[in-house]
């Protein structure tokens, strides 16, 4: 039995015990993917589980809390040839797991560090639609921060989200864009313009009156 294993299985117990052991164990990579090339913190493998669908959905978060408990780096980072790789928290937000990347802010994770291509966990939840991980995130948050690579801000993300869901899907793009909106998101006129927001007038009413 390995923390691996106990992650996927979703086995709380099993995990407990392999801490209580050796609490390093809360910060050793996991070797996952075909021909285990991927090598993640087990708090981004926890949500990388739960969007594979290999981890229940439910079983999450006591699985978190006791690699919290036992001194998991909340803010993890390694750095590679393209960059820095995602946080927990970004990897929370990226793959749908919208109730870990709550009790990540809970627990003191850093909602501003920014992940391989440069965008923020913000971002990931406005793509996704997960509205009330973004409205933990809004709090004190550069909203007209672009990432590298699409150089888009986080209401950019969510318009998109909208138009074309992505995998992981939350379908709350409109509660985001209405958070980021009231909350002082910059509109960029091409926005309003595009064929993909006008042929939406849910979507274009939301841009326009940050309102519901």
């Amino acid at each position: 039995m390995d923390v691996k294993t106990t992650i996927r299985n979703g086995d709380a117990d099993g995990l407990r015990l392999l801490l209580a052991e050796d609490s390093s164990r809360a910060n050793a990579l996991v070797r996952w993917g075909i021909n285990d090339c991927v090598l993640t913190h087990p708090l981004h493998y926890v949500s990388d589980m739960l969007f594979e669908g290999k981890l229940a959905r439910g079983k999450e978060l006591a699985l978190v809390e006791l690699l919290i408990q036992a001194g998991a780096d909340l803010d993890f980072q390694r750095d590679g040839k393209n960059g820095k790789s995602d946080t927990p928290l970004i990897g929370a937000a990226s793959l749908g797991a919208e109730e870990v990347g709550l009790r990540l802010l809970d627990a003191g994770a850093r909602p501003e560090l920014r992940g391989l291509f440069g965008e923020t966990a913000l971002h990931w939840a406005a793509l996704l639609g997960e509205d009330r991980l973004a409205g933990r995130l809004i709090e004190g948050a550069d909203l007209n921060l672009k990432d590298e690579k699409y150089k888009s801000p986080p209401l950019g993300w969510a318009i998109h989200g909208w138009g074309d869901p992505p995998a992981g899907n939350h379908g709350r793009q409109r509660e985001v864009v209405v958070l980021l909106v009231s909350a002082g998101a910059r509109l960029e006129p091409e926005w309003l313009e595009s064929e993909k927001v006008r042929a939406n007038p849910a979507m274009l009413a939301a841009l326009r009156a940050g309102t519901l």
